[in-house]
């Protein structure tokens, strides 16, 4: 077996070298946890497209994003760096400072075109956009002028004749086309491909017209079985079916247009799924997210590679691909590196880590909940920097954007455990979601995959968890992170929502008005 990965590998590798610098399609959806696609084993989403990569590329089991929050996670994509590397970029609706190299517009310099359909960097604003100026606050669009700043054309003319509600009306895959049509058939490609689904906001019960079957859903272990649950899970698999029936697509146009073999494809999404307990949370389902890469070459064989990956992974491969030289501060590896690592060999990394700070202004004084994350194959450990604090929000303040406790998306799920807190049998998955949490949190990975026995206070772990904190730590030192320092810069970062200039008073009053039966 390890003789036949190093074979496949190698095949892999001569072929990228035999096409020269190569297209680049990077494809990601909004909000996808690693389980809800085909090539994981989800029976009740189905990813024609996403297994068709992985199928003829790399599927990675243990992809990991930097930050389970849109704006975080896509900075670290651009930049190659960790959250907690990027300063105002590490908070959702912060700023992306303008000294970072951005790999996208390295690639523009060496000879790329770039071109974008749909949901790019975002929300917040680029350094040097005047933060009151409109082309600055991205809404929905996500500010056509900012992308265009990063990521060159940005492709939205063309809409669906008819879309779900609550889904985009953007017809990516026929954006894409227009983007083949008038590049320059001169210089090599990267185009990012990202969907606003299956982000929350789904049509309540559309799964029943689709001809789905709630038994088909499939629901992380953190959340009760209920059909209100087991329906929006089948809801948001619809919105994941939606990106992948524009990817195919768009392989088919490259296909068409002989472009195929010599496109590097990368398919994955930012963070994991919306609902509780998943997005803003150090958890798989909030962190651990798809990833299938084809490389360009003719010979095909599926690859399952089991080391750990992060999203700042992505901008060093890209790179790698495109013969540019890849910045000191880019902390990631490129994706090239697994594959060219001899069978038997100690793995390129052998944990990851992730962040988070502040979401949305969910909490009094506009503070966020700060932790870090070591994940191993064996264990996961977390460290709450202000246990005092509520993870997903203080229950009695309300959110502009999601209602009471804000960092957790609307939606049926939320409502369904806001809705039977008091229940004897709902109670413990309300608290798993929304309670208060202590300073450590070590959980079992293969006894407990869902993460829900927490085993920082048993004195059998007390070593292991000591391994992991010094690991952990160490590793956040070496990359720059304020906190050991001693500092907290992110609580104190401007938040660029507009909202903000209509409110002086927003870190105290947040930016929403309680409305009755505002409760998610």
């Amino acid at each position: 077996m390890r003789r036949l990965f190093l074979l496949l590998a190698l095949s892999l590798v001569t072929s990228l070298h035999a096409v020269g610098r190569p297209n680049i399609l990077l494809a990601i959806s909004d909000d996808q946890s690693w389980m809800h696609a085909g090539a994981y084993g989800d029976k009740g989403t189905r990813t024609p497209a996403f297994d068709w990569v992985a199928g003829e590329g790399v599927l990675f089991t243990h992809a990991f994003t930097s930050c389970p929050s849109c704006m975080p996670s896509r900075t670290s994509i651009l930049t190659g760096r960790n959250m907690w590397e990027t300063g105002p970029g590490g908070n959702l609706m912060g700023t992306l400072k303008a000294d970072y190299a951005i790999f996208s517009l390295m690639l523009e310099q060496s000879g790329y075109q770039l071109g974008a359909t749909g949901k790019t960097w975002g929300p917040g604003r680029l350094e040097g956009f005047d933060p009151k100026g409109g082309k600055s606050l991205p809404s929905r669009s996500y500010s056509s002028a900012q992308t265009e700043a990063i990521l060159g054309r940005s492709f939205h003319e063309r809409k669906l004749k008819r879309a779900r509600k609550g889904m985009n009306n953007l017809d990516y895959a026929a954006n894409f086309a227009d983007f083949l049509a008038v590049r320059d058939q001169e210089k090599p490609f990267f185009f990012w491909y990202g969907s606003t689904e299956p982000h929350q906001g789904y049509e309540v019960g559309a799964w029943k017209a689709a001809g789905k079957r709630l038994e088909e859903a499939l629901v992380p272990g953190c959340l009760p079985d209920d059909p209100a649950i087991r329906g929006e899970f089948l809801d948001y698999g619809l919105e994941i079916e939606h990106f992948d029936q524009h990817l195919a697509r768009m392989l088919e146009m490259l296909r068409k247009e002989g472009l195929l073999e010599n496109t590097l494809i990368v398919v994955t999404s930012d963070h994991g799924n919306p609902m509780p307990r998943s997005k803003c949370n150090l958890y798989d389902s909030g962190t651990r997210i798809p990833l299938a890469v084809r490389f360009p070459g003719s010979a095909r064989e599926a690859m399952t590679c089991d080391d750990f990956i992060n999203l700042v992974d992505l901008a060093p491969t890209f790179l790698t691909a495109g013969g540019v030289d890849i910045p000191a501060a880019m902390k990631g590896r490129p994706l090239q590196s697994v594959l060219t690592r001899k069978a038997g060999s100690p793995k390129s990394r052998e944990f990851v880590v992730t962040g988070f700070e502040r979401h949305i202004i969910c909490r009094r004084n506009g503070v966020g909940y700060p932790a870090r994350g070591i994940r191993t194959k064996k264990f996961s450990y977390i460290r709450n920097y202000e246990p005092s604090r509520w993870p997903a929000g203080d229950p009695d303040f309300v959110s502009s954007h999601q209602g009471f406790i804000g960092d957790c998306d609307r939606g049926a799920s939320k409502s369904f455990l806001m809705n039977n807190c008091t229940r004897s049998d709902i109670a413990p998955y309300y608290l798993l979601s929304f309670g208060r949490r202590p300073g450590e949190e070590l959980y079992d990975m293969e006894a407990d995959p869902h993460q829900l026995h927490n085993l920082a206070g048993e004195e059998q772990y007390a070593q292991v968890m000591s391994s992991l904190r010094k690991k952990m730590e160490n590793h956040l030192r070496a990359t720059g992170d304020p906190r050991m320092r001693g500092e907290s810069p992110w609580d104190h970062y401007d938040f660029t929502d507009k909202r903000i200039f209509r409110n002086p008073r927003w870190r105290e009053e947040g930016l929403g008005i309680a409305r009755p039966g505002s409760r998610g």
